[in-house]
């Protein structure tokens, strides 16, 4: 990562306390650092606006996961629509925002969209809008090309804390009531991730899919419905998702978890002393995609390569046939000419816990 040359909203400060500068670039891309003194956070400004460092300092863990190909940053403002490979070929890892769809793409009127939509492929513009002794924030704004949502996100960095508070809004512009998924694409890699990991959820249902060809790898059974944590698994017995695989296992599998009694996760290393956790709103983020990509992801870019789990806070489900499979289920949303929808978010990194039981909205882990 190297300094680029200033542009519009920087800000920077000399004395103690956290930290915020838009000054910097990796890869080549517009990046932002929010820093403090035990969490560094880098923001690809100039790519979707996606957190792809969330280091934990006590540590020198950097807990998100780093994707394995050569990506690149897409080198102009548009949005492809080829299906499947176009937001793979840009994805870096980390935590994107998801918008307006996520999964498998979905026609429009007049246009088309493929995976995941088009937010995460669009330069955000930053601006910094707090800078001070308690805390530094990081505004991000990006407005959509293909639908007319203006979308909003503030990162806010406290003194002291490992903890960023997310703040989110999406406005409908246009003049039609308009339909639209809204992801966090937050994926965790190693070293927090292991064979001595362990993943806690709140009470929650959860959903397999019909896996059809895709799972060659699978270990759960398919179009199965059960009660978190054990899963049905495709030999015939269960499966405790609390626990996580190891590397080596070469395993892929997909879940949805829906009527979950609170909105928060947390995965934890007793190895490291270490772990992350999530809190979200479950108004209007009603469902949590578990991506389980364990060294098993057979196709085109991974190729068993990736090691890591997508735990992504979502508006809707399933991933696939948008928009029939959310309409049917209820879970798709829609946002009426004039309308913003807002939603809070709350990341942190922990020590000295080897379980979790919940997560509250200030990010006490407990």
């Amino acid at each position: 990562m190297t300094p680029s040359q200033p542009h519009s909203g920087r800000a920077h400060r000399t004395g103690p306390g956290p930290r915020v500068s838009t000054e910097f670039t990796y890869r080549g891309i517009d990046a932002a650092v929010l820093e403090n003194e035990a969490l560094r956070v880098l923001v690809l400004t100039g790519k979707g606006g996606d957190l792809v460092e969330f280091r934990d300092k006590r540590t020198d863990v950097d807990v998100l996961w780093r994707a394995p190909h050569e990506w690149t940053a897409p080198e102009k403002r548009y949005v492809p629509t080829e299906p499947t490979s176009t937001w793979n070929e840009h994805y870096p890892g980390g935590w994107q925002v998801n918008l307006p769809v996520a999964g498998d793409g979905m026609d429009i009127d007049g246009s088309a969209y493929g995976l995941h939509g088009e937010s995460a492929l669009l330069p955000w513009d930053p601006t910094v809008v707090r800078d001070d002794d308690d805390a530094v924030t990081l505004r991000l704004t990006v407005d959509l090309v293909r639908y007319p949502f203006a979308v909003e996100r503030d990162l806010t960095l406290p003194a002291g804390d490992s903890r960023l508070e997310v703040s989110e809004s999406v406005t409908n512009q246009g003049g039609v009531p308009l339909e639209y998924v809204w992801q966090q694409h937050v994926t965790v890699g190693a070293p927090l991730l292991s064979g001595s990991a362990r993943l806690d959820l709140p009470d929650a249902t959860g959903i397999n899919p019909v896996y059809g060809d895709g799972f060659p790898n699978g270990r759960l059974a398919g179009d199965e419905t059960f009660e978190w944590p054990h899963a049905p698994a495709a030999d015939g017995g269960t499966v405790d998702l609390r626990e996580v695989p190891p590397r080596e296992a070469t395993i892929h599998d997909q879940s949805y978890f829906v009527d979950l009694a609170e909105g928060w996760y947390a995965v934890t290393n007793p190895d490291l002393d270490l772990g992350f956790a999530l809190r979200f709103p479950l108004d209007p983020f009603e469902c949590l995609w578990y991506w389980q990509a364990f060294g098993g992801y057979h196709e085109s870019p991974w190729f068993n390569r990736n090691y890591n789990a997508g735990l992504e806070p979502t508006t809707a489900y399933p991933g696939g046939n948008l928009p029939e499979a959310q309409r049917e289920n209820g879970t798709m949303k829609v946002l009426d000419p004039g309308e913003t929808v807002t939603a809070e978010f709350t990341a942190v990194t922990y020590g000295g816990r080897e379980a979790v039981s919940g997560v509250s909205a200030d990010g006490t882990v407990s």
